[in-house]
């Protein structure tokens, strides 16, 4: 029997992050009537086979959220080994359900077969002589799909420490929950499927859901982005972390990215407005690890998992009793977008310096009214820097303090702001008469030259509307 076969071997399995284990498991989240094939290493997760299931052979992961810890991974204990030979690591095995395709490949392609590894790999296909499977995410997958999860036996205690069965997993949307776990306080909303997009400078924005709550209504939208601008962007940005970058530097990463946007909307219902009170967003990057309420929010509305999508969830107020609801329309408004401009010494004061807005092109000459070294107390702020520059200047034509800033290109030294005094109010002043003021990082000297930074904030489109209801 290839079971008894598979369990009382004599090669090493260790290389490739498994033991052969104990045949039962005390874990409430295995299926009932299990025996063990293999554990993993560490014992965070291991393969069973089910009584009445055949040789089906399951993964099984007690930290998985509730109702996820149990995946069908092979038909069989001879694919389940063609399996580890095909990957050789068990745990991208037991973490498929999760992943995409793309991230998979990367991740198998990232496995370090050494001299022990293969030897081992070369002892399962000599003993076993299991099936060849080249292509091991879609094996998986295509198991994993219209698998019935409700049928599998469940221990006796099993809901004492689970409150959802395996594949019963409820998809309850309630007003001013995001996307966490519904708020069993209040009633989950009435779905209405709705299937609209609208065209929004180039990019499709979708609108699937709306639900329908005690409290107000509750929008989901996405955007897709291919997977390919993905995996450019990676390129380009991943070689250092946001810490190792300037401050510029952050700036054009987020403006790179395809799934950082600053999107907001505004809702009218019967052509009444209806206030906005959160917004929650999710992302879904096929290319990396990702959110385990990003994927059921996927599977929910039938979207690709290897594609990339920024997942929207907004939440509008309206309580009290209400007309019927005759129509329902939305706007998308895009928050400006910072651009940084050009970095400066601060000329002296009286004197002028002119530049160019990056988007219109449009000449503004900025006057220098003073550039002074102030400092806090430092008793009130003991152990903390203190020492600090404010720059006053004025501006011809005049821009809102909101669209243009001016900022300190240094980080300053490091420090804890006061849960008392927060920094925002310490180095708040009077605005010059006409103009504006900036101020520089924090330090512990003065310091005795600052490169300033422009900073541009654009609105990069216009707003588009959308018809939801009828």
């Amino acid at each position: 029997m290839l079971y008894q076969k598979f369990r009382k071997s004599s090669i090493d399995i260790t290389p490739l992050g498994l033991i052969t284990g104990p045949e039962e498991s005390d874990s409430v989240y295995t299926p009932a009537r299990s025996r063990m094939v293999v554990w993993s290493k560490d014992l965070q997760y291991h393969f069973c086979q089910v009584e009445g299931f055949g040789d089906t052979v399951f993964a099984v992961d007690p930290s998985a959220p509730p109702g996820d810890c149990v995946h069908p991974v092979a038909h069989s204990l001879e694919d389940f080994i063609g399996l580890i030979i095909a990957c050789a690591d068990a745990s991208l095995i037991a973490k498929a359900y999760q992943l995409s395709s793309c991230l998979f490949q990367r991740l198998h392609g990232a496995v370090r077969r050494d001299m022990r590894t293969n030897t081992v790999l070369r002892a399962l296909k000599n003993n076993f002589h299991p099936p060849v499977i080249d292509d091991p995410f879609g094996y998986i997958t295509q198991l994993q799909e219209g698998f019935a999860y409700e049928t599998l036996p469940l221990r006796a205690d099993y809901f004492e420490w689970c409150p959802i069965r395996p594949g019963m997993l409820r998809w309850d949307v309630g007003y001013g929950t995001g996307f966490a776990e519904h708020c069993e306080k209040a009633k989950a909303g009435q779905e209405l499927r709705l299937n609209r997009s609208v065209q929004w400078s180039g990019e499709v924005w979708n609108f699937p859901s709306v639900y329908l709550c005690e409290n107000g209504i509750v929008v989901d939208s996405y955007l897709e982005v291919p997977t390919d601008d993905m995996v450019k962007f990676h390129e380009k940005w991943d070689i250092r972390s946001n810490s190792q970058m300037s401050v510029e530097e952050q700036m054009r990463k987020k403006l790179d990215d395809p799934l950082a946007q600053e999107v907001r909307s505004s809702l009218t219902v019967n052509g009444k407005p209806v206030p906005l009170r959160k917004i929650t967003e999710l992302r879904w990057d096929p290319t990396q690890n990702n959110d385990w309420h990003a994927r059921r929010t996927l599977e929910h509305y039938g979207l690709d998992r290897n594609k990339a999508y920024l997942l929207r969830r907004e939440h509008f107020m309206r309580r009290g009793k209400n007309p019927p609801i005759r129509e329902m329309a939305l706007t998308l408004q895009a928050a400006p977008v910072s651009v940084p401009g050009q970095r400066f010494i601060a000329p002296r004061a009286g004197d002028t310096m002119t530049f160019a807005h990056p988007s219109t092109g449009q000449l503004h000459t900025m006057k220098v009214i003073a550039q002074t070294r102030e400092a806090l107390d430092p008793n009130f702020l003991s152990n903390h820097p203190c020492c600090y520059t404010r720059l006053s200047y004025t501006l011809e034509p005049d821009m809102d303090s909101e669209m243009f800033s001016i900022v300190d290109c240094d980080p300053g030294d490091p420090f804890e702001s006061s849960p008392e005094a927060p920094m925002s109010t310490l180095l708040s002043g009077k605005i010059p008469a006409g103009g504006h003021f900036a101020l520089s990082s924090m330090r512990y000297a003065p310091a005795d030259t600052i490169t300033w930074r422009m900073i541009f904030r654009q609105n990069l489109r216009s707003d588009v509307a959308l018809r939801l209801l009828p």
